[in-house]
């Protein structure tokens, strides 16, 4: 009896030994779901359970939609991440998962640090954006006192801020590689114009 005792409270403290290196070893990811993942002033972070477990973001075409431990995903999310599709990024480190869709890429330059930038932006590589908190996904080019920059418009303030800008133009990533490459500087105001109706879009409520 005595025995059976000891064994039970080995058991019991195995467990729990266990248990305590799971906690300590888990992920720790970013979590959203639904309008919170679009709250800029919301940065929540969860422990998973399983030391196993990993991080993931879940888009409907480039929109974030969920963020969190992939063992909570409802089945119909968790299945885009088993297809390995575009609309699951999964990743293995803490809060990990702040990236956008992998087609969410954008040159990210300034001509101030790298001439390239403004006179040749086809010679750099563009980069994967962080994950958006607006409905679209947009890159940027901007021309200012002689410098330009280009990057990623991932939340509303930066994409209006660059509409009312009449040296700014918006691409959406998916649309065209490497969209904000165009060479502004070199721009007519009618080829301004032009490049403003055809390749960029300036509407927020449009395609997403």
């Amino acid at each position: 009896m005595q025995s059976t005792s000891k064994y039970i409270c080995a058991t019991i403290l195995i467990a729990a030994i266990v248990a305590i290196a799971n906690a300590n070893s888990s992920r720790t990811c970013y979590s959203c779901s639904g309008a919170d993942c679009g709250r800029t002033t919301k940065s929540v972070t969860v422990q998973c359970f399983d030391s196993l477990d990993y991080c993931v973001t879940i888009f409907d075409k480039f929109n974030v939609v969920q963020k969190g431990c992939s063992i909570n995903l409802p089945i119909e999310l968790r299945q885009r991440c088993d297809a390995n599709t575009a609309e699951c990024h999964k990743c293995n480190t803490d809060r990990c998962n702040n990236l956008g869709q992998a087609n969410f890429m954008c040159l990210e330059c300034d001509s101030e640090k790298n001439a390239d930038c403004a006179n040749n932006p086809t010679a750099i590589a563009a980069t994967r954006c962080s994950a958006p908190t607006a409905p679209n996904s947009y890159c940027y080019v901007k021309s200012a006192n002689n410098v330009v920059s280009r990057g990623c418009a991932t939340n509303i303030a930066d994409q209006e801020s660059c509409l009312k800008d009449a040296n700014c133009m918006l691409c959406l990533a998916g649309d065209i590689t490497n969209c904000n490459s165009v060479n502004i500087g070199d721009m007519s105001a009618a080829q301004r114009t032009l490049a403003l109706n055809s390749k960029f879009l300036f509407n927020l409520q449009g395609k997403k």
